[in-house]
């Protein structure tokens, strides 16, 4: 779509949009990098255990998916390399993936934690 394609509208609010960007660009990695360094703290801290360790290392992978992300972002905000953008992104949706999965998994246990609960108040023998 060119510029002559456009509305008055359309046209004022691209300039917006585009410094709205680049001004949380800015922002955005450092926050990033450093939940993503809880998570992979975390992650260490939860693979102490055996058992943790099914949750530890899930945890510890997405953090590092989230610093490589954030390191992306960075350079896509000084090179505006189509390529970058392309990396954080994806390395960004693999990171919200690893999330998605372990919040599954862990409202699953909890269903099966409070069933159990349950069944052992509900029987009398506690």
């Amino acid at each position: 779509m060119s510029n002559e394609e456009l509305t008055p509208d359309q046209t004022q609010t691209q300039p917006q949009s585009q410094s709205l960007m680049s001004a949380n660009l800015d922002n955005m990695p450092k926050y990033m990098r450093f939940l993503g360094l809880l998570a992979m703290i975390g992650g260490v801290i939860y693979c102490l255990t055996i058992i943790g360790a099914i949750f530890g290392i899930p945890y510890y992978i997405m953090g590092k998916r989230l610093r490589e992300s954030a390191d992306a972002f960075t350079n896509y905000n000084s090179n505006s390399s189509a390529r970058d953008l392309e990396t954080a992104i994806e390395r960004q949706t693999r990171a919200f993936f690893i999330l998605y999965v372990l919040a599954i998994v862990s409202l699953v246990i909890l269903a099966i934690y409070l069933v159990v609960i349950i069944g052992v108040l509900a029987s009398g023998k506690f």
